[in-house]
């Protein structure tokens, strides 16, 4: 049966319902999915809101972990070596000298090749130019004068030996005219008085020959002696002839080695004194790698040591070769010659970097170098724990340019922190944040 509508109220036409009193009941176990994940998110947050204020609560501070350069603890060949950075310098540099006062004539100029050998400058000396003159001259004269003693001298000895020889034939005449005065004295031709006279006549040739020959013979000796004395001042004066013509020709000034000239320290028709540098040649074959080492390496460094020089992205081989005894502004100027193959294309004072290794350890526990080891003075470093960087005591041993050698405190295959620790405030454990 159809409702009919209540006339004079509101909304007549129509008939009231319940409708605005009604309320929506859902059975239970029915309750929508929305509601149960709402409830686990809150539940999730809580527990990592729980969590981040844990690990809060355990460190001290917190940095991010991608700004922090990491590296890991290993254990092998430790090579404990430092870095160097030096010049190139010439190993043989030699600077040619005025030989002696004059005015000088350049045939080179700086930047020129040069050989051994070539003229590279000369130098005008009337002086010893008329020194080398006036020995020769002397010389000469010397020559002839003992040229002219020794003709007389052959003439006086030939006088001599003739002298000998006719007392010889004195004698041979006495003998026979002996030998006659003893056959008349058998006749009794003769006296005895003349027997006697012819006897002395032999005995006085035979004297007289012992004489000449004596004398004969001490003027061959007095003429000998006095030949060699003229022989050696003759052959003095040719020396001094040799040694003037020696610094006459060193008038020449000639290159010592095979290079570029270099400095010219005087200029050309200049007068200069002797032994005044007038320029320099660089051998460019014989470079050489100088370096200022601190003086704290000084004791470590000894001739013969190994090193590497790096020189346009290649590494060439290369060995101590001189150390200097001096200090000099705390360093000590040390040389490291090229060992094997040296460099095409270097010039002097040339910026070139490299190492010197010191010595090597085996089975040694190391771990990169960084900024970490300066910050925390070589006596901590911050280990990677999980989200932690834990701060470590340890003991450091030799350092090199890459490594840094680990006594006490860490072991290998750890992770430790390798960029600059001073923002850490040496807090014991630093969080790591993602």
């Amino acid at each position: 049966m159809a409702l009919q509508p209540v006339s004079g109220s509101k909304g007549e036409g129509m008939m009231r319902d319940t409708s605005a009193q009604d309320v929506v009941i859902i059975p239970r176990g029915k309750k929508p999915l929305w509601l149960a994940i709402a409830v686990l998110v809150a539940v999730a947050l809580a527990f990592v809101v729980w969590k981040v204020g844990l690990r809060w609560v355990q460190s001290d501070l917190s940095v991010a972990r991608e700004r922090l350069r990491t590296g890991a603890v290993t254990e092998g060949v430790f090579v404990r070596d430092i870095s160097i950075q030096g010049v190139i310098v010439a190993a043989v540099k030699p600077t040619v000298f005025a030989p002696s006062a004059g005015r000088v004539t350049l045939a080179v100029a700086a930047g020129d090749v040069v050989t051994v050998g070539d003229v590279v400058a000369s130098v005008e000396s009337p002086e010893l130019r008329s020194n080398l003159e006036q020995a020769k001259a002397e010389l000469s004269a010397q020559r002839t004068e003992a040229d002219r003693a020794a003709i007389e001298g052959r003439q006086v000895d030939l006088q001599n030996q003739q002298a000998v020889d006719l007392a010889r034939v004195a004698i041979t005449a006495a003998q026979r005219e002996l030998r006659r005065a003893e056959a008349s004295w058998e006749y009794k031709v003769i006296s005895r008085q003349d027997l006697e006279q012819a006897q002395d006549e032999v005995e006085r040739a035979e004297l007289e020959y012992a004489h000449r020959q004596a004398d004969a013979e001490l003027y061959r000796e007095r003429f000998d002696f006095e030949q060699a004395a003229s022989e050696l001042t003759v052959r003095q004066q040719a020396l001094r002839v040799t040694e003037l013509q020696r610094q006459f020709d060193e008038l020449t000034v000639r290159a010592p080695v095979t290079g570029i000239v270099g400095t010219v320290s005087v200029e050309d028709r200049a007068a200069v004194p002797a032994d005044s540098p007038i320029l320099n040649i660089v051998d460019l074959t014989q470079l050489e790698l100088e370096v200022p080492l601190a003086q704290g390496y000084a004791d470590d460094i000894a001739i013969g040591m190994t090193g590497k020089v790096s020189y346009d992205g290649d590494i060439y081989a290369a060995i101590v070769s001189s150390i200097s005894p001096e200090v000099e502004n705390n360093t000590v100027a040390t040389r490291l010659r090229f060992s094997d193959l040296q460099p095409q294309g270097l010039r002097q004072n040339q910026r070139l970097t490299g190492k010197i290794e010191l010595n090597r350890l085996s089975n040694a526990v190391q771990v990169p170098r960084g900024a970490w080891f300066d910050s925390e003075a070589g006596r901590a470093a911050y280990v990677i724990e999980g989200d932690f960087a834990v701060r470590r005591r340890i003991v450091a041993g030799a350092a090199s340019a890459q490594s840094i050698q680990i006594l006490e405190g860490l072991a290998p295959g750890e992770s430790v922190v390798l960029s600059n620790t001073t923002g850490f405030e040496g807090q014991d454990r630093i969080l790591l944040t993602q």
